[in-house]
């Protein structure tokens, strides 16, 4: 007989026994105890809730009835106003609210529609009105609501957002005969009236509280629950809603008959969010709410545990005895050879290919045993033709990872050269030459090298200073730059210092000359924003021209900001440039800026510094010296930019001139022109 055909019979014999009690223990204890114990369950427990309910119900609503009724409550909402009247009434206020459970009243006087809420907190100042009710305001309307609609008394599950809580108010009317006075009572924080009266500590059991309509007044789910319910008469908060459409005449007639028995329970089975639930309720009239205890028969405790103590004890000697023999059978047909096997193919895996195995069955065991064996001499065979292979891989593939990185360290070395001759021709000198400490500049290239760069030109009486940012990173910005620099050097040589709108005219013409015949050009991102500032020493004026960049300024009370162009050099369409001049004024701060600076992103959200933000960093920082204002530049970007990664390059460009009362003026512009 072969291995299966005695696994077969074995697990055949277990699998039947298994079924029997199966059926035996599924059949007495679903069919018989769980429906029979599960109604009974729901009805008892939803008694329980209903005493306890109304046990610590009536005793607030008791008390809220006989602070209602002192004569002092009323003496005072007669006549507000008297200081008398209303010492005497909140000293009896005060052992009121010692007495409520939550250490809290409310009182509202209808002529006034003040309200007054006292509670641990608030008990010092309890005699002034915490605010007045006003008919037009939603969140009052249920002031309004209960006045017209309830004679006596009303619960009512509400959030109060002017004295932030969230109560189970007792409300109780205040008549002197059909005059309205006002209303008194106390509350329950709803967390605690949820946690103690509604929360079940029975497990698949919770409950519900609902109103004479179906209004939800309480439910584990506080997003449920229908607050103010006495002002919304239509409130699409109701438990029919819980269950299916085919289920709700069922659940309304329970309710209808427990309205005219309320001594009595009613039982129904419904699907309560989409979950099989049995349903016991209880009705308590002084209130017109309905107590709804859902219980989950597959979860809920209602069977007898005696019983199923019984028959687990029974199944389990069955099962054991059971087990035994197919425990017994299985180690001495399979177990122990399959063990030998685990042996032999732990000590394969652990690199011992010289392992043979015997056995002289002739079931699956032995013919797998056989297999074993011989793949066991196939793996040792391949192990050893591998092994040699991923020799000379290995040797093969450390000799193209050497090649790799000498080719890597060529190119950064390339990379850190280009960064210094690309920071060798920019015009530090120059700059520092003409300003002196009147000025700062941040650059920051995003990579290595960058596309950004910015040029100072001098000549008798006038100097030029700008910004360039062209488009791209890295490598092909840098090389951009060396296109706008040759541009730049071929417009000046052209036209002089003193018309920055013809000087952008002239770049842009340049360029596009220089990349006319570049047939990839026009797939690329050629453009560049380009701002330049033609400074008139002798005239004292300085003139503006930008392709995409502003000049900003400050004098540390205004901002301001001269717009550029919204075309660039080399886009699709040429743009005309214009000059716009200013009267150069000495306790003016100056800056001519790349996007780079207000793109970068940051803060919580990551959106980018933007204009708005730059330019209460000029208002804050433009009347500090110049070296200062540095500093501040950089700190603040990286204040803001946090860990995130810098997104282009950013140069910055601060400058003044002539300012007064400081030692270091600029120096007088020369014959220099770089």
């Amino acid at each position: 007989m072969s291995l299966r055909w005695k696994s077969a019979l074995a697990l055949a014999a277990l699998f039947a026994v298994l079924l029997v009690l199966a059926l035996f223990a599924g059949n007495l204890a679903v069919h018989s105890i769980r429906q029979h114990y599960g109604a009974a369950f729901a009805r008892d427990h939803a008694l329980l809730q209903k005493q306890t309910l109304v046990t610590q119900l009536s005793r607030e609503l008791a008390l809220s009835q006989r602070l209602a009724g002192l004569e002092a409550t009323r003496d005072w909402l007669r006549d507000e106003q008297d200081s008398a009247k209303r010492r005497a009434f909140f000293r009896e206020a005060e052992n009121f609210r010692e007495a409520f459970a939550d250490h809290s009243f409310s009182v509202i006087a209808d002529r006034s529609l003040n309200y007054y809420f006292s509670d641990d907190k608030q008990a010092a100042n309890a005699a002034e009105p915490r605010y007045r009710l006003k008919p037009n305001d939603a969140e009052d309307g249920w002031y309004f609501a209960t006045r017209q609609n309830v004679r006596d008394y009303a619960l009512n599950v509400n959030v109060d957002g002017k004295v932030r809580v969230t109560k189970v108010w007792f409300n109780v009317m205040i008549r002197d005969g059909d005059e309205v006075l006002g209303m008194a009572g106390t509350g329950l924080d709803l967390s605690r009236f949820l946690r103690d009266l509604v929360a079940s500590h029975q497990r698949g059991v919770s409950n519900i509280i609902v109103n004479g309509q179906g209004v939800i007044q309480a439910h584990p789910d506080a997003r449920l629950i229908q607050y103010a319910s006495v002002s919304s008469l239509n409130s699409a908060k109701t438990v029919y809603r819980l269950i299916r459409t085919e289920e709700q005449p069922g659940l309304a007639g329970a309710l209808a008959a427990l309205k005219a028995t309320p001594e009595g329970t009613q039982t129904a089975s419904v699907t309560l969010q989409g979950q099989p639930r049995l349903l016991g309720i209880s009705y308590i009239p002084q209130l017109d709410w309905y107590v709804i205890s859902a219980v989950d028969l597959s979860t809920a405790a209602v069977l007898d545990e005696r019983l199923l103590a019984t028959l687990a004890a029974g199944g389990l000697v069955v099962l054991l005895a059971l087990g035994l023999l197919v425990i017994f059978g299985l180690d001495r047909l399979v177990l122990n050879p399959l063990a030998r096997l685990h042996r032999s193919v732990a000590q394969l895996s652990a690199g011992d290919y010289h392992i043979e195995l015997r056995s002289r069955r002739d079931d699956e065991l032995g013919d797998l045993t056989r297999a074993f064996n011989h793949m066991a001499g196939e793996i040792r065979v391949h192990t050893e033709k591998l092994e040699q292979r991923i020799e000379e891989r290995t040797r093969d593939l450390a000799q193209a990872n050497e090649q790799v990185l000498q080719a890597h360290r060529a190119m950064q070395d390339s990379i850190r050269y280009a960064s210094l001759i690309q920071n060798a021709i920019l015009p530090h000198g120059p700059l520092s030459e003409l300003l002196g400490e009147q000025h700062f500049l941040l650059w920051k290239p995003r990579d290595v090298v960058g596309g950004d760069f910015f040029v100072c030109r001098t000549g008798p009486g006038r100097c030029l200073l700008g910004v360039v940012d062209c488009a791209g990173h890295g490598v092909p910005g840098a090389f951009m730059t060396m296109i706008a620099q040759t541009a730049f050097d071929v417009a000046v040589s052209e036209l002089g210092l003193a018309d920055p709108a013809a000087l952008l005219e002239r770049m842009d013409q340049v360029v596009r000359a220089m990349l006319r015949h570049e047939t990839g050009a026009r797939h690329l991102a050629t453009s560049m924003d380009a701002g330049l500032c033609a400074v008139d020493l002798i005239n004292n004026t300085l003139t503006f021209a930008g392709a995409r960049l502003s000049l900003h300024w400050s004098d540390g009370a205004q901002v301001g900001e001269v717009a550029g162009e919204r075309g660039g050099i080399a886009d699709r369409k040429p743009t005309p440039f214009r000059n716009h001049v200013m009267t150069l004024r000495p306790e003016v701060s100056y800056y001519l800026t790349t996007d780079g600076f207000l793109d970068q992103s940051g803060g919580d959200k990551g959106f980018g510094f933007g204009r708005r933000r730059f330019a209460e960093l000029l208002r804050h920082h433009a009347q500090l010296p110049v070296a200062e204002q540095h500093e501040a530049f950089q700190q603040c970007l990286a204040e803001y930019q946090g860990e995130r990664a810098q997104r282009d390059d950013i140069t910055v460009l601060g400058f003044r001139f002539g300012r007064q009362g400081e030692a270091d003026q600029p120096a007088s512009p020369g014959d220099y022109d770089r």
